[in-house]
């Protein structure tokens, strides 16, 4: 599983990633019996149900869901901390902007000052 390419299982099945082993064989029963229906009337069911098929081959076994939750929430959790680091970064370019724009004005105002001043010394 290299992590550029780690398919989203969890919402394959419609399932948070917490999802105990009775769900994941709920969840993959409901959809594939509803896949299996459509099937006979839309191609697109079909490489549904592979790929449901091929999510619940993975959620349902334990050995293999802790590798994939390894790799999977490895990259979840690297992709928040991309997402925060770029907040932060947004957030200080904004703190700076607020900065540079009150010392803008507050060096306008002592310029005022200083040429109101100029003809009372």
């Amino acid at each position: 599983m290299a992590e550029a390419s780690v398919v989203d299982y969890y919402a394959t099945l419609n399932l948070p990633t917490h999802a105990d082993l009775m769900g994941v064989e709920n969840a993959y029963a409901r959809l594939s019996s509803e896949l299996a229906e459509l099937g006979e009337l839309d191609e697109g069911a079909t490489e549904a149900l592979r790929r449901l098929n091929e999510a619940y081959s993975v959620l349902s076994r334990p050995e293999l869901r802790r590798e994939y939750d390894r790799v999977y929430l490895a990259a979840e959790r690297a992709q928040e901390a991309r997402e925060l680091e770029a907040l932060l970064r947004r957030r200080s370019m904004i703190q700076w902007v607020i900065v540079g724009a009150l010392s803008a004005v507050v060096l306008s105002q002592v310029g005022v000052l200083l040429y109101l001043a100029r003809g009372q010394f």
